[in-house]
């Protein structure tokens, strides 16, 4: 395809661009600059910060998991932008903290993921992540052998800078508890 036929089909019939949405520019695109600035900042400040990690550790005992490692990202959905986290991987699920104040920002159990999609860019990861969220209990959920509704999940991405001996942790711990794709039916998000 030649060039400018790409950019005309990028473009409106005016000539303006068809405007992308979060989802779309996140599967699209490799981390920022920014986002890999930001993640440097908070690598720096957890090594250099007395207490961090401390901190981090006495906030994982109160949630009762036992941490097997961590790393940093910024989470995005429509309702929050680019926020930064501490990603806490656990043998119960995967942990945010909101990098600033270190409190719990959001938890997602291994059994209740739908996808842990990965994009790698150079050393840094975008994750499409979609999981359960319904009223119910999830294995109440799952045993009723009917997929879920779209309204009953919910969708995100993170920049993230993880090694790979973390991402084999998820990934092993995702395939062995996540609810199986059969009755979730979402295609990958990246």
């Amino acid at each position: 395809m030649s060039l400018l036929r790409g950019r005309k089909l990028r473009q409106g019939i005016d000539g303006s661009r068809m405007p992308l949405d979060w989802r779309q520019r996140a599967m699209t695109v490799g981390v920022p600059k920014s986002g890999r600035i930001v993640l440097e900042q908070l690598e720096t400040r957890a090594t250099s910060e007395t207490g961090f990690v401390e901190h981090v550790a006495e906030i994982v005992r109160e949630l009762e998991d036992d941490p097997a490692m961590l790393t940093f990202g910024l989470f995005h959905t429509p309702e929050h932008t680019m926020t930064g986290v501490v990603i806490v991987v656990g043998k119960v699920g995967l942990v945010l903290l909101d990098a600033e104040d270190r409190h719990p920002f959001a938890d997602f159990r291994w059994e209740t993921l739908c996808r842990f999609d990965l994009k790698r860019d150079r050393s840094y990861q975008i994750v499409g992540l979609a999981w359960y969220e319904g009223e119910r209990d999830i294995t109440e959920r799952i045993g009723e052998e009917t997929p879920l509704e779209l309204s009953e999940m919910r969708f995100a991405y993170m920049y993230m800078h993880a090694d790979d001996e973390l991402l084999t942790f998820v990934k092993e711990a995702f395939d062995e508890a996540a609810i199986p794709e059969a009755l979730h039916r979402r295609p990958p998000l990246l």
